[in-house]
């Protein structure tokens, strides 16, 4: 599977948003997700097995790397392209940085792992 996602990433520490007593989820956290995981969702290809994950980004500079990978580990299960991240057996990531108002961008290419 390879896809193509354009928008602005959030980052996993943006998961969790304080509310009235309570911590809840955070609307951007959560859009962000869901629109990575409708874009993989429209490849509909579903892997049972192990899987090589290649992440391509292109980040604002401010934005920490490590905290995009989650969320969007996170959006393949939610697509149903994989059941678990714990099938990811290889997973490898080149990020660019982007100018500060550039669009970031993601391209995920799921495979088999063998």
């Amino acid at each position: 599977m390879i896809a193509f996602w354009y928008g602005r990433a959030i980052s996993e520490n943006q998961r969790i948003a304080p509310g009235a007593r309570r911590f809840r989820a955070d609307e951007d956290y959560q859009a962000f997700k869901e629109s990575v995981a409708w874009t993989c969702k429209l490849h509909q290809e579903y892997f049972d097995g192990p899987v090589s994950v290649r992440l391509f980004m292109e980040l604002n500079p401010r934005i920490d790397a490590q905290n995009v990978i989650k969320p969007v580990l996170d959006a393949l299960e939610l697509a149903g392209v994989i059941k678990n991240d714990k099938q990811v057996r290889c997973f490898s990531f080149y990020r660019e940085n982007t100018k500060s108002k550039e669009q970031d961008s993601t391209g995920i290419i799921v495979t088999e792992a063998t």
